[in-house]
């Protein structure tokens, strides 16, 4: 598996609107798997996460990840990222969760409102994989 950041030829597809498939480990040892929006670039991955979350617990207490994410115009070409979190930012605003629903939905969030916390999770991405 190859170290470091994410090459340019795989980039399209972190830019894309696929969603991440990002994989934590449970309390009990095993793996939680779930969609996600997120930004990268290529180096880091950013999600935006609430605290009531089992992934959030998830990652508080083991902070190693994987995330797939697969090529929507071609289903036999993905790219999957391992790394760890390095930072949790709290935000208790929509702003940094409008960044991401921007991405994918084109307009700002509508799922939730000021005063909420949510979390900028930033990943740091070690090893990467690909296909096609």
């Amino acid at each position: 598996m190859p170290k470091g950041q994410v090459p340019e030829q795989y980039r399209d597809i972190l830019d894309s609107t696929a969603l991440g498939h990002l994989a934590t480990i449970g309390a009990d040892g095993r793996p939680q798997v779930n969609p996600v929006w997120f930004l990268s670039d290529g180096r880091l991955v950013y999600l935006s996460i609430t605290p009531e979350t089992a992934k959030y617990r998830n990652l508080r207490a083991n902070p190693v990840v994987a995330m797939s994410v697969g090529d929507l115009a071609r289903p036999d070409r993905y790219v999957e990222v391992r790394g760890e979190v390095v930072g949790f930012e709290l935000f208790e605003t929509l702003v940094w969760v409008n960044q991401l629903a921007r991405k994918y939905t084109g307009a700002d969030f509508t799922g939730g409102t000021d005063g909420e916390q949510r979390y900028k999770v930033t990943i740091r991405i070690d090893a990467w994989t690909a296909q096609g």
